[in-house]
């Protein structure tokens, strides 16, 4: 595997500083703007995917924001799937086409809210189809990378940002090995929709949801490890079972989900 390179640049990251002190004097910024600075700073300078971004104390400078404020920016950024956090390493670019197939997957929820149980729908037909042939077209190689994945989901359990990167780079690994390249992107999209949708009260709030602290580690691993075991044993029966346990899960989360969204007060200004 190549090793990941932070970004050095600092005639780069210079400029977002001196633009950041300018947009500072008309006030605190919000998380989203720090993120969207961020989000049009990789696509504009067109950062490779695995670059590593600053730390988040020298975002902070950099940024002339809070460490609360970038921390929820970083958050942002991982559930839109354009950075993924490693736990004890910082976070870093994943530079995806995915990523704009997501950003229209998104604009037809957030005009839809009520759909979202039909986008979940489509993401269980998606990755079932996808594990179904990863099982018949997965190479050891593959094989070993979806293994390294649900190590890294092992070992984030209760860290949510680096948790919800490691659950993207698990599912993901797993239907890339399907060797369908429409397939997968296809998925990834919708994946990082839903979590996006799933995890924004999280993002905004900076909460861990009760499912996701660290105590709850053994039954999440339990509903990952099937979808692996099934394709190193060429089990499509364990696929199927696995994945459709999988859906139950998060659509029930996505469930809750939205009956907080209704039940939440109304904001009369």
């Amino acid at each position: 595997m190549t090793r990941s390179k932070p970004v050095t640049d600092e005639r780069l990251w210079n400029g977002v500083q001196r633009e950041s002190s300018q947009r500072s004097k008309a006030g605190p910024r919000t998380a989203e703007d720090l993120a969207a600075q961020i989000q049009q700073l990789i696509t504009a300078k067109d950062l490779a995917d695995g670059a590593r971004l600053p730390s988040e104390r020298d975002l902070v400078r950099i940024l002339c924001s809070s460490r609360p404020t970038v921390s929820q920016a970083i958050r942002i950024l991982v559930v839109r799937g354009l950075v993924e956090s490693r736990r004890g390493s910082g976070a870093y670019v994943t530079r995806r086409p995915e990523a704009e197939l997501a950003t229209t997957v998104g604009l037809m929820l957030d005009l839809d809210q009520e759909s979202v149980l039909h986008l979940s729908e489509l993401r269980l037909w998606l990755e079932t189809k996808g594990i179904e042939r990863a099982i018949e077209r997965a190479t050891p190689d593959e094989i070993a990378a979806g293994e390294a994945a649900l190590r890294q989901l092992r070992g984030n359990a209760g860290n949510v940002a680096a948790w919800v990167s490691a659950d993207t780079r698990f599912h993901a690994t797993l239907v890339r090995a399907s060797q369908n390249p429409y397939l997968s992107s296809i998925f990834e999209s919708v994946h990082a929709t839903l979590v996006n949708y799933e995890y924004q009260a999280w993002i905004e709030k900076g909460t861990v949801p009760a499912w996701l602290q660290k105590s709850q580690a053994e039954a999440l691993n339990a509903l990952h490890e099937p979808i692996l075991d099934a394709v190193r044993s060429g089990d499509a029966a364990l696929g199927a079972r696995a994945v459709l346990r999988h859906h139950e899960v998060m659509a029930q989360h996505l469930a809750d989900r939205q009956t907080q969204r209704h039940s939440a007060p109304v904001d009369r200004g």
